[in-house]
């Protein structure tokens, strides 16, 4: 049986005979249509989710983390989460935890004071800005447990003297620095 089989496969493969019936002369070629309708993923896509900025001695867990923050954020700030049920709830609620509060000046020419309370619970972030007779800014950051405290003096017309300090849980950064505008 298999000799008579292969005997029949070889004489079809030199006779040229078809049994499709089918006339290559006539058949119009196949066209595959582009897909413009799945989004495609670029290079820039990637790189707001992946960091490019792994440190050798990272941990798995700590890039693993980020990539999970980074993917989460970027799919939250969509517009079409923006717009969803869920994104106007979350929006309306860290308008609620915003609050400024003025002290006016006692004479026309004294000193408004200003201070400006936000917490932004969904991205684990609390901030105190004051404006007066300086500047300053104190930032905690929940997630990186970390806290900065900024001083800002204008000591001339175009110049900010800025005492800052960073710290979290591994080091301490105090800096002193001079601050041009033009």
């Amino acid at each position: 049986m298999r000799l008579f089989v292969s005997c029949l496969l070889f004489m079809m493969t030199f006779s040229g005979a078809c049994w499709a019936k089918v006339d290559l002369r006539t058949t119009k070629p196949l066209v595959i249509p582009e897909d413009k309708v799945t989004p495609k993923i670029t290079k820039e896509d990637v790189a707001k989710i992946i960091p490019l900025d792994i440190k050798k001695n990272e941990s798995t867990g700590s890039v693993m983390s980020r990539i999970a923050d980074r993917g989460f954020n970027l799919w939250f700030n969509s517009e079409f989460m923006k717009n969803s049920a869920l994104g106007r709830a979350v929006e309306e609620t860290q308008e609620k935890l915003k609050t400024d509060v003025v002290v006016p000046a006692s004479t026309p020419h004294g000193i408004v004071h200003k201070f400006s309370f936000r917490v932004e619970a969904f991205q684990a972030l609390a901030k105190m800005e004051y404006s007066g007779w300086l500047k300053a800014a104190i930032n905690y950051d929940a997630k990186a447990s970390e806290t900065d405290i900024q001083f800002k003096d204008k000591v001339l017309d175009n110049k900010d003297l800025i005492v800052s300090h960073k710290a979290n849980k591994e080091q301490g950064l105090s800096m002193i620095g001079l601050a041009w505008s033009w």
